[in-house]
């Protein structure tokens, strides 16, 4: 419409039109993106890193606490897992999360578990090669070390999660 057409429009007529899908314009404002978030997944011993099970009440962050139990409530796709195994000390691979959590079943002792996919993005296999934990200092300087004993999912700040992938991904070998 020219400017002279604006003035002289029946407005009410647009404001009650109906606006068909085809209408919609390409540069609708799309929902807003969560930012990833970083975890240290703890394990005894490394692993091959291809798949993820989350047992009940293991998630925990330095600033809040013990976080809920359900890791529909904590893990999205996105999110990054950095792979620490505390037998050997040291973090030896990273995953990305690629879907929602399956939903929970039953283990044989009748608790929940679920069933998480994931993307393995690197993972160093020989222990000799991976980076010990004790020797690594993240940029917040808070070490994740204190709580491994009691959760398996510890949120880390996104620069110290940088940083832990990094030192996996520059270790980790380019052949799988």
């Amino acid at each position: 419409m020219s400017e002279p057409d604006v003035a002289t429009a029946n407005l009410a007529v647009g404001a009650t039109s109906t606006i068909e899908p085809e209408e919609i314009s390409e540069a609708a404002p799309a929902e807003p993106a969560v930012a990833s978030q970083y975890w240290i997944r703890v394990h005894g011993y490394p692993s091959e890193a291809d798949r993820e099970i989350v047992a009940y009440n293991d998630f925990y962050d330095p600033r809040i606490g013990t976080l809920p139990g359900d890791p529909n409530e904590n893990l999205v796709v996105g999110d990054v897992l950095i792979y620490y195994a505390d037998g050997s000390g040291s973090i030896y691979a990273v995953a990305t999360v690629v879907g929602p959590p399956d939903p929970p079943i039953r283990d044989d002792r009748g608790r929940l578990k679920w069933n998480v996919p994931i993307k393995r993005e690197a993972i160093i296999r020989a222990v000799n090669k991976a980076p010990h934990a004790v020797g690594l200092e993240p940029p917040s300087g808070w070490s994740f070390l204190r709580v491994v004993r009691d959760f398996t999912y510890i949120r880390v700040p996104d620069t110290d999660g940088t940083y832990y992938v990094e030192q996996v991904k520059s270790r980790a070998s380019s052949r799988e």
